[in-house]
C-alpha cells in the first residue's frame, strides 16, 4: 500500500510539473526526430518502410478566426439591418450560428450606433460575407471596413490533450487502488483527497478543451452600424455642407446663449425696474417739496425776489 502511495504521489508531481511546463511552453517547435538516435546506413536503407511508419504524425493547423465588420448606413436603415442579421442567425439554429450580444444607442435623428456579436461556421460566415456588400448598398451604404484575425491554437490543442490523457491515467491508477488495495484509514483518505484533486483538474481541463475546440470549429462575426450622411464622404458638396451645418450650429448656439442670457435678466427686471420707478418718484416728490418749502421761505422772509 506504501508503495502505490509513492507511486500515486511521484505520479501527481510529475503531472503538476508538466503542466507547469506546458505553461511555459516556448513558441519555437521542437522536432523530435532530432532527439532519437540515428539508425544504422544498413538499417536505413533496408527498411524504409519502418522508418516511414515510425516518423511523427502530421497534426492538422487548430486556427481561430473572428472576423470583423464595419457598415456606413443611413439613420433608419441601420438597426433594421442589425434586426434582420440577428434574426438570420437565430433562424438558422444555434448549430450553425449563435448571438453573442447585441446593443444600440441613439442620439437625435441622424446619430444611431450599434453592434452584433455572432459565433457562427466557416459555411455561415462565406454566406453572410458574400451577401454583406450587397445589403449594404441596396439599404443606401456600404462596408466600410473589414478585418480578419486569427490563432493558432493547434499548440494549446495538443499540449491540452497530453494533459487530459496523462490525468485520466492518474484517475484510473488512484481509482484502482482504492478498489484493491487495503490500508489504514488515513492513506486511504489521502489517496481519495488526491483523486478527487485530479477529478477537479481533470474536468476543469475538459472544459478548457471543449471551449479552444469551439473556437476552431465556429468563427467569431463581430459587425458594427453606424449612421451614415445623405452624400458620401468623398462628395463634392461635402463642404458647403460642413459649412452650412457649422453656420447653423453657431447661429443656435448665439441664440442660446441669448434666450439664458434674457432669461437671467428678466427676474431682475421685472423685480427691480418697478422698484426703481418707485425711488425715482419719491426723490421727485421729495424736491418738489424742498423747492416749494424753499420758495414759502424767501416770500415769508420779504425776499424781493420771491
Amino acid at each position: 500500500m506504501r508503495k502505490e502511495l509513492i507511486w500515486a504521489a511521484a505520479a501527481s508531481a510529475l503531472l503538476t510539473g508538466c503542466q507547469d511546463a506546458s505553461r511555459q511552453y516556448a513558441d519555437e517547435s521542437v522536432d523530435v526526430a532530432l532527439m532519437e538516435p540515428a539508425p544504422p546506413a544498413d538499417a536505413a536503407a533496408s527498411a524504409p518502410t519502418a522508418a516511414a511508419s515510425n516518423a511523427a504524425p502530421v497534426v492538422a493547423p487548430s486556427i481561430a478566426y473572428a472576423y470583423r465588420f464595419g457598415l456606413e448606413l443611413p439613420a433608419e436603415a441601420a438597426p433594421k439591418m442589425m434586426a434582420r442579421h440577428e434574426q438570420a442567425c437565430i433562424a438558422a439554429g444555434a448549430s450553425a450560428c449563435q448571438v453573442i450580444g447585441s446593443n444600440s444607442s441613439r442620439v437625435g435623428r441622424d446619430s444611431v450606433e450599434a453592434r452584433l456579436e455572432m459565433r457562427a461556421t466557416p459555411a455561415y460566415v462565406a454566406r453572410f460575407r458574400a451577401a454583406l456588400d450587397g445589403e449594404a448598398r441596396g439599404a443606401g451604404g456600404r462596408v466600410a471596413q473589414q478585418a480578419v484575425e486569427s490563432e493558432d491554437l493547434t499548440r494549446q490543442l495538443v499540449d491540452t490533450e497530453a494533459r487530459m490523457r496523462a490525468m485520466e491515467t492518474l484517475r484510473d491508477r488512484l481509482q484502482q487502488l482504492l478498489a484493491t488495495r487495503s490500508g489504514p484509514l488515513e492513506q486511504l483518505l489521502q489517496v481519495e483527497r488526491e483523486l478527487a484533486r485530479v477529478q477537479g483538474e481533470l474536468d476543469a481541463t475538459r472544459s478548457a478543451l471543449a471551449v479552444m475546440r469551439t473556437r476552431v470549429q465556429t468563427s467569431r462575426l463581430d459587425v458594427t452600424y453606424s449612421a451614415a450622411g445623405q452624400l458620401a464622404p468623398d462628395s463634392a458638396a461635402r463642404p458647403v455642407v460642413d459649412a452650412l451645418n457649422s453656420a447653423s450650429y453657431a447661429f443656435m448656439s448665439s441664440l442660446g446663449v441669448l434666450i439664458l442670457f434674457i432669461a437671467s435678466v428678466l427676474p431682475v427686471l421685472l423685480v427691480g425696474a418697478p422698484l426703481i420707478w418707485l425711488l425715482w418718484r419719491w426723490r421727485r416728490k421729495v424736491r418738489t417739496r424742498k423747492a416749494a418749502e424753499a420758495a414759502r421761505k424767501k416770500k415769508a422772509e420779504g425776499d424781493p425776489s420771491a
